[in-house]
């Protein structure tokens, strides 16, 4: 459907957000899966455009206590840079600062006696320094992540995107000051953070350190933590309680096989989107596929009549559980996921479902293989199937019911 319609009652949206946090750190470490590209492994992992996830980590830096602290003190900490004074000496007959008198006596037993020329040594500020080629770097790389951050689209902005057009403002401000627009940028390596930690004003020491260590940290190589509170705090928005929910329903329904198995931690690269393989007792096995049919060579009737009639045409469900026992599947159960109470897209459901079902039928020979789950708020009632291939099933219960039906194979 090209409208998705979400109702989540805010109580359950905290409550999704609560558990994200706390359980998908885990499946994005580098202990389960290769991390070469953090930000590509996270994007495929969980089908979200890298755009889309570069974005939210742009936005979650530039609203960071770093980055506003640095923006606040950056007026200061230009009007007063790191600088060192250098004295060439100038021989002439003109005195324009202190005279040298060794060195001008030393000229002057060389030079033309009738000359009478000076030496002296007039200071001259250099700020073409090592600390001011890391604040030059600091400023060019948030006016990028601003760029990125920033939506593309006109018309009224969101508070905290009014925030970073104005702190991107200030930063391009900042860049046009006439010591700092000769210094070129340069990346700081880790002999410029002693030099940045010898500053004794403190904005080098303190606001160009921690910004220039957080962004090579978000930019080089994201932590867990970091790409699932951005995904947290400035993806799944009101538009995007869709995806938070599929998520949320992933991750309780990982956490209860875990409760009665054991996950299988492999640090290569499942095959296609196969999110997660749980090892449960007596030879039984589960294995769990978001936004993606099991990697098989199982007849596909949709697939089939698309290269037929030279037509492109995919179709994928939200959830593919596979269950096995000593290595054989048993069965197949798909998940379609509302994130809404309204009836009637509850019922578009029931449609989505059902084409699942008659194109891979090989897959879903069993009662109940197609699963609707949605909020626990209302717009369905929940029973027994009696021998329907359709189900529905709130996402409070269908870790729990998952794990059933897994152990009764």
């Amino acid at each position: 459907m090209s409208h998705i319609d979400t109702s989540m009652s805010s109580g359950l949206r905290e409550t999704l957000v609560g558990e994200v946090k706390a359980y998908l750190p885990a499946f994005l470490s580098s202990e389960t899966r290769e991390r070469a590209d953090p930000v590509a492994a996270t994007s495929d992992l969980l089908d979200i455009p890298p755009a889309s996830l570069n974005r939210a980590l742009a936005v979650h830096l530039m609203l960071s206590d770093e980055t506003r602290a640095f923006i606040a003190d950056l007026p200061n900490g230009i009007r007063r840079p790191v600088t060192e004074s250098i004295r060439p000496r100038i021989a002439g007959r003109t005195v324009t600062s202190g005279i040298d008198w060794a060195a001008t006596v030393r000229h002057q037993a060389t030079a033309n006696p009738a000359g009478g020329e000076w030496v002296t040594r007039p200071a001259n500020r250099m700020f073409d320094l090592p600390e001011n080629q890391a604040l030059a770097w600091v400023l060019a790389t948030l006016q990028d992540r601003a760029q990125v951050a920033l939506p593309s689209h006109e018309g009224s902005l969101p508070a905290w995107a009014q925030e970073i057009r104005e702190a991107e403002a200030r930063v391009r401000s900042s860049k046009r000051t006439a010591w700092l627009e000769a210094v070129p940028a340069k990346w700081p390596g880790d002999t410029v953070y002693q030099r940045l930690a010898a500053d004794r004003l403190g904005f080098y020491r303190t606001r160009v350190t921690d910004t220039a260590r957080q962004l090579r940290a978000v930019l080089n190589n994201p932590s867990p933590q970091t790409q699932v509170d951005a995904l947290c705090n400035r993806f799944f928005e009101p538009t995007q309680d869709w995806k938070l929910f599929e998520i949320g329903v992933l991750m309780r329904l990982c956490c209860e096989l875990d409760r009665v198995g054991e996950r299988v931690h492999r640090r290569a690269n499942f095959d296609a989107r196969q999110f997660s393989h749980h090892r449960l007792p007596e030879g039984r096995e589960v294995r769990i596929w978001y936004q993606a049919w099991p990697d098989t060579k199982e007849k596909s009737e949709l697939r089939e009549a698309a290269t037929y009639y030279g037509v492109k045409a995919t179709n994928r469900p939200d959830i593919t559980v596979e269950l096995l026992k000593q290595g054989t599947t048993v069965r197949t159960v798909v998940l379609e996921l509302k994130a809404s109470s309204a009836s009637e897209y509850l019922g578009s459901g029931f449609s989505q479902l059902l084409g699942y079902l008659r194109d891979r039928p090989a897959y879903t020979n069993w009662p109940a293989s197609g699963w609707l789950v949605a909020p626990p708020e209302g717009g369905y009632v929940t029973r027994p199937s009696e021998g329907r291939a359709l189900w529905v099933v709130s996402s409070d219960d269908v870790a729990s019911s998952l794990a059933t039906a897994a152990l009764s194979l």
